[in-house]
C-alpha cells in the first residue's frame, strides 16, 4: 500500500513522523511541566525571591510559552499530514515564537549574570542599578526589542518559503547580522565573561592585591552555594548557546547557499538543528530545579520534602 505524503512543512507521512513525534513529546510534556514548576514557584514565593530571579522567571516563561506554541504545532503538522499548515496564522506564531525562545532567554540569562556580577563586585551600587523598579523596567525593555525584531520577519515582509514556520534566519541577511551581533553575541558575550570573571578570575585577582585591598574585599569572592549556584547558571547559559547554535550556523550556511535547503534523508536539516534548539529549553529548566540551590529549596519545601526550616543562603 502506497503512503501518502503530507502537505504540510514537512512534507513526511504519517509513519515517517512516529520518531519526531516520539522526541517532541517528550521535550514538550518535560518541558512544560519543569517551566511551570519554575515560574509558580518564583511567583508564589515573590517575597522571598533573589535580585535576579525576575529574570530567571521570564527566562523560563518564554520557555514555558515556547513549549506550549512550537512544539504543538510541529505534532499537529506531523499528526494531521493532509493539512496544509505552512504560510497560516499558527505557523506564523510558531516561527516568531521560536525566534524569541532563540533571543530572549540569551538577553535575561546574561542579566542574570550581570545582576550578580554587578553584586560581587560593588554591593553599595548594586541596590541601585539592580532595583525593583529597574529591573522591571529592564524586563520590559528586553520585551519590546525582543519583540520588534522578532514579529516583522514573518507578519511584515515576504520570506524565503524554505524557512517556513521557522525561524527566520535566511531571507535578509542584513536583519540576521543585525539580530546576531547585537541581540545574541554580544550580551551573550558579556554574560559569558561576568560569569568565568566571577566562578576563575576573580579568586585570582584578590591573591595579587595588597592587604588593604584585600580587607576591604573579604567578602567578594564566591564560596560554597552561592559559588555552586554560579557554576550551574554559567551552565544554564551553555546549554542555551550550543542547544541553539546547530540552528544559527545552518541558517548562516543556507543564507550563503542562495537559501538552498539542506537535507539529512527526508528531513531538512534546518528543521534537525531546530529540534536541537527547542531541546535545549527542557534542558535548561531541569537544571533550574534540580542544581540551583535556592530553587531546588523552595521546590522542596514546597512539596514537603523538608521537615524543618534551613536557613537561606545569602542573597546576591
Amino acid at each position: 500500500m502506497t503512503t501518502s505524503k503530507a502537505t504540510g512543512p514537512l512534507g513526511l507521512s504519517m509513519e515517517e513522523s512516529i520518531p519526531l513525534l516520539t522526541i517532541l513529546t517528550i521535550i514538550g510534556v518535560t518541558s512544560i511541566a519543569t517551566n511551570l514548576l519554575i515560574v509558580g514557584i518564583i511567583c508564589k514565593n515573590s517575597q522571598r525571591r533573589k535580585n535576579y530571579d525576575i529574570f530567571i522567571l521570564h527566562s523560563s516563561f518564554v520557555d514555558l510559552v515556547t513549549a506550549v506554541v512550537v512544539l504543538p504545532f510541529w505534532i499537529l503538522s506531523a499528526v494531521h499530514g493532509q493539512v496544509d499548515f505552512a504560510g497560516n496564522i499558527y505557523c506564523q506564531i510558531s516561527a516568531t515564537v521560536s525566534l524569541i525562545d532563540l533571543v530572549a532567554p540569551a538577553i535575561f540569562l546574561s542579566l542574570v549574570a550581570a545582576c550578580r556580577h554587578c553584586a560581587i563586585v560593588d554591593r553599595k551600587a548594586f541596590p541601585r542599578i539592580f532595583s525593583e523598579g529597574r529591573s522591571r523596567l529592564i524586563v520590559m525593555l528586553v520585551w519590546f526589542l525582543v519583540l520588534l525584531i522578532s514579529i516583522p520577519p514573518h507578519f511584515s515582509w515576504q520570506i524565503s518559503t524554505e524557512v517556513l514556520c521557522l525561524p527566520d534566519l535566511i531571507s535578509n541577511s542584513w536583519y540576521t547580522t543585525t539580530v546576531l551581533a547585537f541581540c545574541l553575541i554580544l550580551p551573550l558575550s558579556a554574560g559569558f565573561y561576568s560569569h568565568i570573571d566571577d566562578i576563575f578570575l576573580l579568586q585570582r585577582r584578590r591573591m595579587k592585591r595588597n592587604d588593604t585591598v584585600n580587607r576591604c574585599c573579604a567578602r567578594v569572592p564566591l564560596r560554597g552555594t552561592e559559588l555552586s549556584e554560579q557554576k550551574t547558571l554559567f551552565g544554564i547559559l551553555i546549554i542555551h548557546t550550543f542547544c541553539w547554535l546547530p540552528y544559527i550556523v545552518v541558517a548562516i550556511a543556507q543564507t550563503f547557499n542562495g537559501g538552498k535547503v539542506l537535507y539529512t534523508g527526508k528531513l531538512p536539516v534546518h528543521f534537525i538543528s531546530l529540534v536541537v534548539g527547542l531541546t535545549g529549553i527542557a534542558l535548561k529548566a531541569i537544571v533550574l530545579c534540580f542544581e540551583v540551590p535556592h530553587l531546588k529549596e523552595l521546590i522542596r519545601k514546597q512539596f514537603g520534602c523538608i521537615g524543618r526550616e534551613e536557613n537561606p543562603s545569602e542573597d546576591v
